[in-house]
């Protein structure tokens, strides 16, 4: 990436140079925050490091500038260098414009660390970004459920496997299936069977974590992407849902508890690499969810990938 540098200061350009080109970045350095606002007007910059150690009022305007202005589409990651003991003043009096801060003397490994994080951050502003804008036009939701919908569903999670592949992170599919839905629907109506979708998915929603990607994948099939989970906690999540739409106590009118038979599959990987895609790993946890239902002893089964 390339990365803006604003110091003055020569002894810190070699540090932060030699860090960040052995990293794989471009520097590029401005000596003064005017600038640096001149060479943005020109060259795009997404992550832009400041000393803030003098002339707090300059940064700050320069802070303001970058936040305000309508020339800038994308976010610009902003990470100051400051004196110890100054963060509290800077954060004072930049508010929440900065993305981060680090003390100098500048320790080349927190330098190299604290730029991973920035980079990731911005990783995951573009793949959202790249997500909702694929979104735009495109109906997103199932009616019924309230869930996205298939299409939705698999942007969302091939936004979420990119992001586990940039970060060296695991990650796991569910796929869940109601038995015995077309057994409901045709004894009791397509009514019940409705209700027993809908129950299903706030059960889903209530033993998931607020940012799994829940969708609902094909008649009675929902799907789950997991990231940073792997196998046995992915079982443990599988287990919960499970556990808690079987015991949800749906009553007929009759006062008959009705019987709600569950299976999922799991696909689970430690490492997501290039080839890796959507595809691949629904189909092996609805693989995973079939051998399940075939065996009446098991609920939960689980495909390493």
């Amino acid at each position: 990436m390339d990365i803006l540098v604003i110091s003055n200061d020569l002894v810190e350009h070699s540090v932060v140079q030699q860090v960040l080109e052995r990293s794989g970045h471009a520097v590029y350095f401005s000596s003064s925050v005017d600038e640096a606002w001149e060479d943005m007007q020109e060259k795009a910059f997404r992550f832009v490091i400041v000393d803030a150690t003098a002339n707090i009022q300059s940064v700050q305007e320069f802070v303001q500038n970058i936040r305000s202005s309508s020339d800038i589409v994308e976010h610009v990651y902003l990470l100051l260098l400051t004196n110890k003991g100054q963060n509290g003043e800077l954060i004072a009096g930049l508010g929440t414009g900065a993305d981060d801060y680090l003390t100098k003397p500048i320790v080349p490994q927190d330098l190299k660390a604290r730029v991973l994080v920035g980079l990731r951050l911005l990783n995951l502003s573009r793949d959202l970004e790249e997500a909702r804008n694929q979104l735009e036009g495109v109906p997103v939701y199932d009616p019924l459920t309230g869930l996205v919908n298939r299409e939705a569903f698999y942007i969302q999670a091939k936004a979420e496997m990119e992001r586990a592949r940039r970060a060296s992170a695991g990650v796991s599919f569910i796929v869940m299936d109601v038995d015995n839905f077309k057994a409901i629907n045709e004894q009791f109506g397509r009514g019940i069977g409705d209700e027993v979708l809908q129950i299903a998915t706030h059960i889903i929603r209530e033993k998931s974590r607020p940012y799994d990607c829940i969708g609902r994948w094909a008649g009675d099939q929902f799907s789950i992407v997991l990231p940073g989970v792997l196998s046995s906690d992915a079982e443990k999540i599988a287990n919960r849902i499970l556990t808690g739409i079987r015991s949800s106590g749906i009553t007929l009118e009759d006062g008959t508890a009705l019987e709600i038979k569950l299976s999922a599959g799991i696909a689970t990987t430690q490492t997501v690499n290039a080839y890796a895609n959507v595809d691949a790993f629904i189909q092996s946890a609805v693989q995973a969810m079939n051998t399940a239902q075939e065996d009446k002893e098991v609920e939960i089964n689980i495909l390493f990938l």
